[in-house]
């Protein structure tokens, strides 16, 4: 496994921060990375850059001052053991371009640059046919100056701008370039500041077509030992300056794209459910969080990213859990005592690229316990407060449906995934054959937007989804019985069952839960498809009708699977009755769904079999 020490840069990279500001700047100018990280001792304790002395720069400066002094950026640090990927994200983060390591004892252990991980990309990152126009700003303003002018007026116009770099022009020519690099060497060397800056700037300027490979263009920076080059359009106009952090920026999120695919969609729901979760990533000496959800920082604390467990676990329980995984995969409803709070944890250890993580689970059983023991002195009088404690068993219910969920992302997402690969396809064929036309390129973007926006929308509905109801309130009937279809319809749709919806034109008003009425929806519509696959069942179709009474609303679901065996039709109602516990299934769902409509006064269920298969009946008091 590649760890960030690995990569790391260390000669001339560190000074002592009693050191004079030349040289500091010699020690920049021996690395060519335009920073020198200070150390009292063996610890960083800042970081002095280019920027830093530049503002600082008048006419005239005293090299002999202490370099301390001009030190204006606190030193951020990463242990030297973190895995590469770690690297994308924290330079991100923090917008800095290189990160400084520490070993165990926070002691000075090197440099990462930007320009050292583009060596350690997969190919994919890259996309052999991205180009430079996809990632630069076409409204970016460029800072240009005189060949004339002065270097004092240069320096002057970076510290007014807070820019790097200025483009120097001849007339409307541009003829070279001027860097914070440049300006430094020119201090060092105690050239006067008032000097033209043509006798001084870099040249011949190196530039790059707009329509350059993003590829081509790393190889070049890596060639040519810089950091920015100039591009240019099909007419030489200048657009921007492009620097190896903007091609980073772009590339960080591929990259974070294609190591965390899997999980990204999973990751936005959970941040929605009340239980805490934590992602740890696991090396020889150290289990670090490297992610956690809303409600983990809630519990925990916002500030434990980069933290060994420890510090949200005692040290004989977290020993006590990782000891387990290192003979087994996952654990299950482990009890610890954190913050007293009590909480069950469940997690997995897997595998991403070379690296291993552990995902826990944390579900806070603090009422739970208190409530059980109330109830176990008091079990023969008073059984029916039970039914206080069944909040929990709605997020084990909840949890238990997850992968259902995710399965159902995936199937609503497939299609428009799909489509948007058809939409680039049609303007790489297109653009191959000098039939791109403004018109039809318009036309193609507002057809990806418009699936970009479709498949935010489903994220949204997923979202709402697991959101509770606390107090009722009125609801169109109609509006959450569609809410539960749009999470199952991809589903239904790619196993060919067919949905009909009989509803009154008229708006029916209940007063109630809403939210957890679609759940039930939801679970009902689920199971029918369950039932329907297994005994695939040709033709398979479901069938939701709503008649109204003369004092209720009723809400019947029926599908054409075959019916419930009549040896166990009165015990499905039953918490933990499953006959899919081969395949996983928890006994909450339908336990829950009357739950929901009985505890809570909505109406009643109940089930029955029809002449083609199973009829569930919500009997719903109007409002």
């Amino acid at each position: 496994m590649i760890v960030l020490k690995d990569i790391a840069n260390n000669l001339h990279f560190s000074i002592d921060h009693t050191c004079s500001l030349k040289e500091a700047i010699y020690q920049m100018r021996q690395n060519a990375d335009g920073s020198v990280v200070l150390l009292k001792g063996h610890i960083p304790i800042a970081i002095l850059t280019e920027s830093d002395i530049i503002n600082a720069l008048g006419s005239t400066i005293d090299l002999s001052a202490k370099a301390y002094d001009f030190a204006t950026k606190s030193v951020i640090t990463a242990n030297e053991n973190r895995p590469i990927e770690f690297a994308f994200n924290f330079l991100s983060e923090h917008d800095i371009r290189r990160v400084v390591l520490v070993n165990d004892d926070d002691l000075f252990a090197g440099v990462v640059l930007q320009e050292d991980l583009f060596d350690y990309l997969e190919e994919d990152v890259y996309k052999v046919d991205l180009k430079i126009s996809h990632i630069i700003k076409s409204n970016q303003n460029i800072i240009t100056i005189s060949q004339k002018a002065s270097l004092y007026d240069a320096l002057n116009f970076m510290k007014r701008y807070h820019i790097g770099s200025l483009v120097i022009m001849d007339e409307k020519t541009f003829t070279g370039i001027l860097t914070e690099k440049d300006i430094l060497k020119l201090t060092y060397l105690e050239i006067d500041m008032h000097e033209e800056i043509q006798k001084y700037m870099s040249k011949p300027v190196i530039s790059i077509d707009k329509e350059t490979l993003v590829t081509d263009v790393i190889a070049l920076l890596k060639r040519k030992k810089i950091r920015r080059v100039l591009v240019t359009d099909s007419e030489e106009k200048l657009l921007t300056i492009l620097t190896n952090r903007d091609i980073l920026k772009h590339i960080k999120g591929n990259y974070s794209r294609i190591l965390q695919i899997k999980i990204k969609h999973a990751q936005e729901i959970m941040d929605f459910l009340p239980e805490a979760i934590i992602e740890i990533f696991v090396s020889d000496n150290h289990q670090i969080i490297h992610w956690m959800n809303k409600k983990a920082k809630e519990f925990f604390g916002e500030n434990l990213i980069d933290k060994e467990l420890t510090t949200v676990f005692s040290l004989q329980d977290w020993q006590d859990i990782y000891t387990h995984f290192q003979t087994s995969s996952t654990i299950m409803n482990k009890r610890v005592h954190i913050n007293n709070q009590n909480f069950e944890i469940s997690g997995t250890l897997s595998k991403n690229l070379n690296n291993k993580y552990i995902k826990l689970i944390f579900k806070d059983v603090t009422e739970h316990i208190e409530t059980k023991k109330k109830l176990q002195q008091e079990i023969d009088k008073q059984i029916e407060k039970r039914l206080e404690n069944e909040y929990l068993l709605m997020q084990q219910s909840k949890l238990a449906t997850m992968g259902e969920m995710i399965g159902h992302i995936a199937h609503q997402w497939r299609q428009p995934l799909a489509q948007l690969g058809g939409i680039f396809m049609n303007l790489d064929a297109a653009y191959e054959f000098k039939e791109l036309s403004p018109e039809y390129f318009k036309e193609k973007m507002q057809n990806g937007n418009a699936l970009i926006k479709y498949m935010s929308h489903t994220i949204d509905d997923f979202r709402h989804f697991f959101e509770p109801n606390h107090t009722k309130k009125r609801f169109v009937l109609k509006q959450y019985i569609q809410n539960a279809i749009n999470i199952i319809q991809a589903s239904l749709t790619y196993y060919h069952i067919e949905l009909e919806v009989k509803t009154p034109d008229e708006p029916l008003v209940l007063l109630g839960y809403p939210s957890e009425f679609a759940q039930v929806i939801l679970n009902l519509l689920d199971n029918a498809k369950d039932i329907m696959i297994e005994r695939k069942i040709k033709n398979p179709k479901i069938t939701i009708e709503t008649t109204i009474s003369d004092d209720a609303i009723n809400v019947s679901v029926s599908d054409n699977g075959g019916g419930i065996n009549k040896e166990i039709i009165n015990q499905i109602f039953d918490i933990y009755f499953t006959t899919k516990a081969k395949r996983g299934g928890s006994g909450l769902g339908l336990y829950m769904s009357k739950l929901i409509i009985e505890s809570k006064n909505m109406g009643k269920i109940s089930v029955s079999n029809g002449s083609n298969g199973a009829v569930f009946l919500i009997t719903l008091t109007k409002a």
